[in-house]
């Protein structure tokens, strides 16, 4: 067995001990819904986490601020009828051998007053790049005041049974702006010179001990650089942190990057190494005397019990894989490795719903968020249940059944599971879509599920095994191509005949050869246009990506790209010289060009390409499904046999189809 002795000794924190040394940090959840308080879906998902084996879960962020109040399912920290929700959830994280603390949170120029209609506040009236809404510029009343407020919420915490409080001091948030050159440019005693922009966070600091007394651990999240050229470096971190350390205030310091405005996110997502900024918290643990914390894309056991043993950090934060894997500490050090279900950084069910201002959930997990509803009960009856299509609805629902007691078929048509999954991953950027086929196969292994490959189901196969219920995921397919025009979901492309046109699927699985200069026709506005334009660009092609919207104009869109995401997709294109055309459509697809046409003014535009690849949403493949109605009692389908979307609708039905039966 993989020894992680490391990983699950015990570490102390001022009088606090931790059972082991995995942090969730905090993070926010969206659960507190329009009372904006702590209630029962906080506290079932945080007991699922203590339950689960995570030693120190840090809860929120928590708003010490009307000012820092960004939308109704934050927590309102400067209300007192916190206190008894808190205790609840203390008592109940408590029962199970964790500990428990929660964030305190004042976004300063990052706060917008849609939700409160109140001001931002920032030392400096300078624009955040989150938000876009000018701050009103703190006196020495507002800072009094601010101060005020960190300490009389971390009062609270303590009333309500926390272990302690962690000072939000990074992600570019109040104490951040004060202490960045970027976003501080005062001129009185809290701005110019390091000590004066470090004077507001030490007054927090001591205001906070001093409301919370010797027994309550106060930590620190602390950027230790914000990734632009006008902020702070590791140079100033590596100045005030031992400052900090050695008031004996402050009884830890969880380091990570970044503010709103870098364009590499604290979030970092998939397409960014693991563990990129252990390095950090390494340099800073050299200058201190107090533990120190490493995150950002740490989701391996193994991964961190070596950073704890290497001496880079004495805790690991691991927040998403404890939303993919509530029960990842007690896999770990059971040894069931395997048994794991790995975060790969998607953000599609935490980091953007939270976007959204929806309650997070989990891509590969859709029992977060839904604790104590979502669950694989013991069915009355076991069921013959056939499973139609091996991609991630049908293995997903395939799983659920069979831990519910069914006896479960599935039948897939070619040599491997996977499905629409198996397309991506063959990106060296998005290779951890492996991850999750991994895990969805080794559960139907390790359930019992039987798999049939290469086994293409027709409706006799299927009322051949006598099933109780059918449950078709069979996918789906690209629109068709047939001259002359390509027909894509919002507008048809001609086609002239010799004009080289492909879909970007066939691209990415090597089907198709493009010529040297190619046009992407992105009529989704979404992942599969952008990786497929920096793929082909990786091999040395011309790429114009042509997308009909500005990216942003979707904002609304639930099925939007993450802003991290985004962010870090758009500086790879653009660092491989893809270019990129909103406000246009294809129109026409000729040998050697195609025809642009402006969505707004409908005025057209001919550029040079030897290519056009097309990148549309896809068309449910459900002739089977139609063919077996009325002859199975129990018929369902689901994932892009029901309508193409993405990965998170096909797991989250697969898995409501199985839990129903």
């Amino acid at each position: 067995m993989t020894d992680l002795s490391d990983l699950f000794s015990p570490i102390r924190l001022r009088r606090c001990k931790v059972i082991n040394r995995i942090l969730v940090s905090g993070h926010v959840n969206g659960m507190a819904g329009e009372e904006s308080l702590p209630n029962d879906r906080e506290l079932r998902y945080h007991e699922a986490r203590a339950k689960g084996g995570y030693g120190l879960i840090v809860m929120g962020a928590a708003a010490v601020s009307p000012h820092s109040w960004l939308f109704p399912s934050v927590i309102q920290g400067w209300r007192d009828e916190i206190v008894p929700g808190y205790r609840k959830i203390s008592d109940a994280v408590h029962a199970h051998g964790a500990k428990l603390m929660v964030q305190a949170w004042h976004n300063g120029h990052q706060e917008t007053g849609f939700y409160s209609w109140t001001n931002a506040q920032a030392p400096s009236q300078i624009v955040s790049a989150g938000q876009g809404e000018a701050p009103a510029v703190m006196d020495e009343d507002d800072i009094r005041r601010a101060v005020r407020d960190y300490a009389d919420f971390a009062a609270r915490c303590k009333e309500g049974g926390l272990d302690g409080v962690e000072l939000h001091f990074g992600h570019g948030y109040l104490p951040q702006q004060f202490l960045s050159p970027y976003s501080n440019i005062r001129k009185d005693r809290y701005g110019g010179s390091l000590e004066n922009r470090m004077r507001f966070g030490t007054e927090v600091i001591d205001a906070v001990r001093k409301a919370t007394g010797d027994d309550f651990v106060v930590g620190m999240r602390l950027t230790a650089d914000e990734l632009i050229s006008t902020g702070l470096k590791l140079a100033d971190v590596k100045e005030i942190a031992p400052i900090w350390a050695g008031t004996g205030d402050v009884d830890y310091l969880n380091i990570t990057v970044a503010t709103y405005r870098s364009v590499a996110p604290a979030l970092a997502p998939m397409m960014v190494p693991p563990r990129p900024f252990v390095y950090l918290a390494a340099e800073i643990r050299q200058l201190v005397d107090i533990p120190v914390f490493a995150a950002i894309r740490i989701n391996d056991p193994v991964m961190a019990n070596d950073i704890i043993r290497n001496g880079e950090a004495d805790m690991v934060v691991m927040t998403r894989s404890s939303i993919c894997d509530p029960e990842m500490p007690n896999k770990a050090r059971a040894g069931r490795l395997d048994d794991i279900r790995l975060c790969i950084a998607c953000n599609e069910g935490c980091w953007e719903r939270i976007e959204h201002h929806q309650p997070i959930t989990c891509m590969q997990n859709p029992e977060t968020g839904r604790e104590g509803i979502f669950r694989l009960d013991p069915a009355a009856n076991s069921k013959k249940v056939v499973v139609v299509g091996g991609g991630p609805a049908g293995m997903k629902a395939a799983a659920a059944a069979k831990e519910r007691g069914h006896e479960v078929s599935l039948f897939e048509k070619s040599a491997e599971l996977g499905g629409s999954i198996l397309v991506p991953a063959k990106l060296p950027a998005r290779q951890e879509w492996n991850q999750c086929i991994r895990f969805l196969a080794h559960e139907l292994k390790r359930l019992g599920v039987k798999v049939l490959l290469n086994t293409e189901a027709t409706v006799a196969l299927v009322l051949a095994e006598n099933p109780d219920a059918v449950i078709v995921a069979t996918g789906s397919r690209p629109f068709e191509s047939a001259a002359p025009s390509v027909v894509g979901p919002d507008a048809a492309i001609q086609v002239e005949a010799g004009a080289h046109v492909v879909t970007a699927e066939d691209v990415i699985e090597g089907k198709v050869e493009t010529g040297g200069k190619v046009v992407i026709a992105d009529l989704q506005n979404y992942m599969k246009g952008m990786i497929t334009a920096e793929f082909l660009a990786d091999q040395g092609r011309d790429v114009t990506l042509v997308m009909p919207l500005p990216f942003r104009l979707l904002s609304s869109n639930p099925y939007d790209i993450d802003k991290p995401t985004h962010a870090i997709q758009t500086w790879n294109m653009t660092a491989k010289g893809v270019k990129k055309i909103s406000d246009f459509e294809v129109k026409k697809a000729e040998p050697g060009k195609v025809t642009l046409r402006n969505v707004f003014t409908e005025k057209d535009q001919e550029i040079e390409a030897d290519t056009l690849v097309t990148s549309y949403w896809r068309r449910s493949d459900s002739g089977l499904y139609d063919e077996l109605k009325g002859q199975v009692k129990d018929l369902r389908r689901i994932g892009d046999c029901l309508a193409p979307r993405r990965v998170i609708n096909a797991i989250y039905e697969g898995y409501k189809a199985g839990m129903e039966i």
